[in-house]
């Protein structure tokens, strides 16, 4: 029996996102650390990184609200398409690097990227059922996420020459940067080839009639409906968290890795290990959750989530110990408990952050998928608007709270964050909820 249309489907969306994000997590990696070269310069602030990142998620948050209208009228495809083009853009922003520009593209790159996951998590739901929700989901996220081993390598062998006091050239940062905004190009002429299941198709089940076309402001108010039920509420508060941990694995770590001079002789290079490790773990994850996908669902979506908060907790702990507290903010000769601070347990705790990270967002993509099939483009922008709203806020606060601070925050949020998906996959059914509502509308 060979693999379903709709599969490989799913299978040609992760190559696409694969590719933009490949050149994303690879700029996300290296950003600060370019900004803290061109500082010297007098060519941006400090803190531009931050603040770019921060802009980005920033408007990722509000943009969420205007996502899903926009997803409606243009198809899932081209609206991937449009977004992915965003994120173009804003790498071919450091072929001749500029703060306002970078402001502007920052902004720019939060609209794209409200769309491209809104559309994508709509284009998933389009193509999965209650059965192979779990499995698409897990094959998607591995695609995506094994980017990251893709960035290490090419960061390592972009910066290996480098010591750990050199100037990053000019030149270096347009050979860089000009393969970022090449591969991206790639990616989006994928995105563009996908196959559009057709519209009369029911998957997630055949006695389901499809739900009528909205406009766009029917989508709209369809997404701040959704935003105020019991089980968005809750699982807000697991989006809240990996919003959190997602500025700290994508930008506070490894600005955390180059600043520790103590670390190694050339702390790019561990930067490169350190994304090959969070591949790694993101892909150890997801492909076993796809390929396994009767175990996985044996096991069921609270204990996978679980694994992922125990496994990110002690992640945390460990960098606290390995770091010295002021590493996330600027270059440090100090130490943190660990003396001297060692590479090993560096790259180990990027493994454990990639496998924690996946086990939260596959599960979290599943429940949406399975729960809201026919109004996979507002869940999925609530998601996002609260995941978002946190990683902006992360990014905001992060040039000022030390390394010990930050390991508390996610630790508390991420406890919490548990607890919230653990009510989210207990509340009844949206079938159920629906009947719950027509009840108490009736006069």
């Amino acid at each position: 029996m060979g693999i379903e249309p709709q599969t490989l489907n799913v299978v040609q969306l992760g190559m696409g996102f694969f590719l933009i994000f490949f050149a994303f997590n690879s700029q996300a990696f290296i950003e600060q650390t370019i900004i803290d070269s061109k500082n010297s310069e007098g060519v941006v602030s400090e803190y531009a990184g931050y603040a770019s990142a921060a802009i980005i998620y920033g408007v990722f948050t509000f943009a969420n609200f205007i996502a899903a209208p926009i997803v409606g009228l243009l198809g899932a495809r081209w609206a991937m398409v449009a977004g992915a083009i965003t994120y173009g853009i804003f790498q071919a922003g450091f072929l001749f690097l500029n703060e306002p520009f970078l402001y502007i593209s920052s902004a720019l790159i939060g609209v794209g990227a409200a769309i491209i996951w809104t559309a994508q998590g709509k284009y998933i739901a389009m193509n999965s059922t209650d059965e192979t929700a779990s499995i698409h989901s897990g094959l998607f996220w591995g695609e995506y996420q094994v980017s990251l081993i893709g960035s290490g390598i090419f960061l390592y062998f972009a910066f290996r020459d480098l010591k750990d006091n050199d100037r990053i050239e000019d030149s270096k940062i347009r050979l860089v940067f000009g393969v970022f905004t090449a591969v991206t190009a790639a990616g989006v002429a994928i995105l563009g080839l996908l196959r559009t299941p057709p519209k009369n198709e029911s998957l997630i089940d055949p006695n389901i009639k499809s739900e009528p076309e909205m406009t766009p402001k029917e989508l709209l108010y369809s997404t701040l409906n959704l935003l105020i039920t019991k089980r968005m509420l809750f699982l807000s508060i697991a989006s809240i968290y990996t919003g959190i941990e997602l500025s700290f694995y994508s930008g506070i770590y490894p600005t955390a890795i180059s600043f520790t001079d103590k670390l190694a002789k050339n702390t790019k290079t561990v930067i490169a290990f350190n994304a090959i490790a969070q591949g790694l773990g993101q892909g150890t994850v997801s492909f076993a959750f796809g390929i396994f996908g009767d175990i996985t669902k044996k096991l069921g979506r609270i204990v996978i989530v679980f694994l992922g908060l125990i496994v990110h907790l002690l992640a945390f702990v460990a960098i606290y110990l390995n770091f010295p507290s002021d590493a996330p903010l600027d270059n440090t000769n100090d130490e943190g408990i660990i003396k001297p601070p060692s590479v090993t347990i560096a790259i180990i705790c990027a493994y454990f952050l990639g496998f924690g990270d996946a086990c939260w967002n596959t599960q979290i993509f599943s429940l949406l998928v399975a729960n809201y099939n026919k109004k996979s483009a507002e869940a999925f922008a609530v998601l996002h608007l609260f995941q978002c709203l946190a990683a902006s806020i992360a990014f905001l606060y992060a040039s000022y709270f030390t390394m010990g601070i930050h390991t508390l925050i996610l630790i508390i949020t991420g406890i919490l964050g548990f607890l919230g998906f653990f009510v989210a996959e207990r509340l009844p059914t949206v079938t159920e909820e629906k009947n719950e509502n027509s009840s108490n509308n009736v006069d």
